[in-house]
């Protein structure tokens, strides 16, 4: 259950750190493509709030039977994870407010009960709690303290731990020293991470509009082994030496992964970036060859699967425009708590029915959803509706 989280979290992390990269591309004048990206790198600086819209797929292909005959007909499978997220950058410190939207995590809970044995009436109640809960989920980033919103209760995390509840500290291992200032400053620099140093076969490939406004849609390869070294690099000058070196002992592992890899920009004629779209294609031989050398396990039983795609598309709207973002009403529950031996999700699965009493939809016996502390925020130019 944790990695099912894992995935879920790691892929709006994911959408997350591309925006941090990419927001600083712009347009102007008759320049060139790659001309347009590194002269707009400085227009970030200009945009101090922002909503984005994000998008994210992940598609799988293949034969999962090998993997365990419980799994058959489970691919091909799909996973996505859209909705919303206010941002502000006035601060040093990570402030933001969004919702999380899942599709597809159902089929993915029916086989990891499946593959423990025969299912029955209160493991499948379990799951379909799960999955409610997990299905829109809010979460605020507030004077380092995280805050997400899973079936109706507010669990509250120190930033920095949240990956480690959730299965994934390996994120921010290496973090806290460093200088996010710093790291904004050289993505805005052209010379250590311009179009030069992390794109190829840059082009520009026609005009369209977003939400209402005109922009030049921009195309590109994007080359993983030299952002990978920029990006650690980077991180080096900025005090993350930790995180840098973690970076690059897997670049060479990483980059065999990444079979393409694509990025499209919508710019409008202010120079801002209105939306990027990121396209990678992982080669799934390469993912299980790493994995067992990693863990020494046998894992022959993934050559069934052909392909794992995952699509990123993120899009830009009410620049500079004013956010209330504050702290939760109401009780606020530990997110530690959530993922405990005795009381977590873990246990739902595994049919505790003590776990199924604690782990009701609204920590009160309700649904209702609550306002304090999200975004009241409606726009009708934003491509995905997003509630929170």
């Amino acid at each position: 259950m944790k990695k099912v989280v894992a995935l879920a979290l790691g892929a709006v992390l994911l959408a997350a750190l591309l925006f941090s990269m990419l927001a600083a591309v712009g347009c102007g004048g008759k320049e060139s493509p790659a001309e347009l990206i590194d002269k707009s790198m400085q227009k970030s600086k200009d945009s101090k709030t922002k909503h984005l819209d994000y998008d994210v797929k992940l598609d799988i292909k293949g034969d999962a039977s090998a993997l365990g005959p419980e799994l058959e007909g489970m691919l091909p499978f799909s996973l996505g994870i859209s909705g919303g997220v206010d941002i502000d950058n006035r601060s040093d410190k990570a402030k933001a407010q969004g919702n999380i939207k899942f599709s597809g995590l159902d089929k993915i809970f029916q086989a990891l009960a499946g593959s423990q044995g025969s299912v029955d009436a209160q493991t499948t109640l379990g799951i379909d709690m799960i999955g409610s809960s997990l299905s829109d989920m809010q979460f605020i980033l507030l004077d380092e303290k995280a805050y997400i919103k899973m079936g109706g209760s507010w669990y509250e995390t120190d930033a920095s731990s949240a990956g480690s509840a959730a299965g994934v500290s390996g994120l921010s291992s290496g973090a806290a020293n460093i200088d996010q200032n710093c790291i904004q400053s050289a993505i805005q620099d052209p010379n250590k991470f311009g179009s030069g140093k992390i794109m190829t076969d840059i082009q520009e490939a026609d005009e369209e509009k977003i939400n209402g406004t005109d922009t030049r849609h921009l195309k590109a390869n994007l080359d993983i082994d030299k952002t990978l070294t920029e990006m650690a690099s980077i991180l080096r000058d900025c005090g993350g030496a930790e995180s840098a070196g973690g970076l690059e002992a897997g670049k060479s592992e990483l980059s065999k992964m990444v079979k393409s890899k694509s990025i499209e920009m919508w710019i409008d004629k202010d120079g801002n970036l209105l939306q990027v779209k990121v396209d990678v294609e992982l080669d799934p031989a390469a993912i299980s060859q790493t994995a067992g050398a990693l863990s020494g396990a046998d894992t022959s039983s993934a050559s069934g699967l052909e392909s794992i795609a995952i699509s990123i598309k993120l899009t830009i709207s009410d620049l500079n425009k004013d956010m209330n973002i504050s702290k939760p009403e109401g009780n606020i529950l530990k997110l530690e708590d959530l993922f405990g031996d005795s009381s977590g999700l873990g246990s739902i699965l595994g049919g505790s029915s003590s776990s199924l009493d604690e782990f009701d939809m609204g920590g009160d016996g309700t649904s209702t959803s609550t306002t304090g502390g999200t975004s009241t925020r409606s726009s009708t130019s934003s491509q995905n509706t997003s509630s929170y």
